[in-house]
């Protein structure tokens, strides 16, 4: 599937053309948690990036339909629980297809200085403050001030083209 220059294209080929790119793209997987008064919750995100060193801060887009959307920001916290290549079962209890009763049975979880809840053992684990919220078509974009870090020995669990998957020794 290929674009071949510009105007060769409608939008609606453009998005699916986007759409196929970007399944090929290996991303690091994250449970994104947070905590409100109505409780804690979580879901399963690809779409994380670093925004700043300085100030440390990251990038969260999580889709606009989901609750976790909503209780983020009403939450004004989160935390951003990178995960093992040997997590990949809670992965599966926070992604947005499973909507598991009761996600937080797997694993080990801590609440955090800021409330969300944070998953011992990760790659990385950031506690953040939103900073900021934007609307980017059907998603939200966060940025999270990170107040704390916490990291551990492992390989990172990756995702491509709808599969989690391990790195490989060269």
């Amino acid at each position: 599937m290929m674009l071949t220059g510009p105007g060769s294209h409608t939008p609606a080929q453009l998005i699916e053309v986007y759409k196929h790119a970007m399944r090929q793209v290996v991303s690091p997987v994250a449970v994104v948690t947070y905590a409100t008064g109505a409780g804690r919750g979580g879901v399963t995100s690809t779409a994380i990036c670093s925004a700043s060193t300085t100030p440390p801060a990251l990038v969260v887009c999580l889709n606009s339909a989901t609750p976790a959307r909503q209780a983020v920001e009403a939450a004004g916290a989160f935390a951003v629980n990178f995960l093992t290549d040997e997590q990949s079962e809670i992965a599966r209890q926070f992604s947005q297809s499973a909507a598991r009763e009761h996600p937080f049975s797997v694993g080990v979880w801590t609440e955090g200085s800021l409330g969300a809840p944070v998953l011992g053992g990760t790659t990385a684990s950031f506690e953040c403050r939103v900073e900021s919220v934007s609307e980017q078509g059907l998603h939200t974009i966060f940025i999270g001030a990170v107040e704390r870090v916490e990291t551990s020995d492992g390989s990172g669990l990756l995702y491509r083209d709808g599969f989690f998957r391990r790195l490989a020794s060269e």
